[in-house]
């Protein structure tokens, strides 16, 4: 498989994986009941839609560009912590994902954006072309800010 082909691939099969994301939040934002879960969702959705769209630009255009764009970025952060929610918290303390959805769709949510990192993660650690390591280390930092993003929201349930 020539390099270019590889790149095309795996861009594919990153543009799968946050299009899941974003029809995932749409669909359980539209039937979110509580105004902060649905707010949260439409936020991690139009994040979604975001890289989906810079994904398709790497498509197009090739990924040079948004390389040589992200290189002068430090792409920096802690290993996100995947812990869910736990019960034992406030206001959660007599909840379950049962009986509060604002559980549920937390730990949900931060599942997902766990799952995407982990994947952006791991094809970035075994590319063998640097172009495809930096654009899928650019493509994890952005999932460890919706995780950060997700916990900081939840925290204020």
């Amino acid at each position: 498989m020539s390099e270019v082909t590889s790149h095309q691939h795996l861009l594919k099969l990153a543009l799968t994986t946050t299009a899941n994301q974003y029809d995932f939040y749409l669909k359980a934002a539209n039937a979110a009941e509580t105004p902060q879960v649905k707010a949260l969702l439409m936020v991690l959705a139009e994040t979604e839609g975001e890289l989906i769209e810079r994904i398709r630009l790497m498509m197009t255009t090739g990924i040079l560009d948004v390389v040589e764009e992200v290189a002068k970025e430090d792409f920096s952060y802690e290993e996100p912590n995947p812990t869910p929610f736990g019960m034992d918290r406030t206001p959660f303390a007599t909840s379950t994902p049962d009986t509060d959805p604002r559980l549920y769709v937390c730990n949900r949510a931060l599942e997902k954006e766990f799952s995407g990192f982990t994947f952006y993660k791991s094809i970035s650690s075994r590319a063998k072309s640097e172009l495809i390591k930096r654009v899928f280390e650019y493509l994890a930092f952005i999932k460890s800010r919706q995780i950060e993003r997700i916990r900081k929201v939840c925290a204020t349930f």
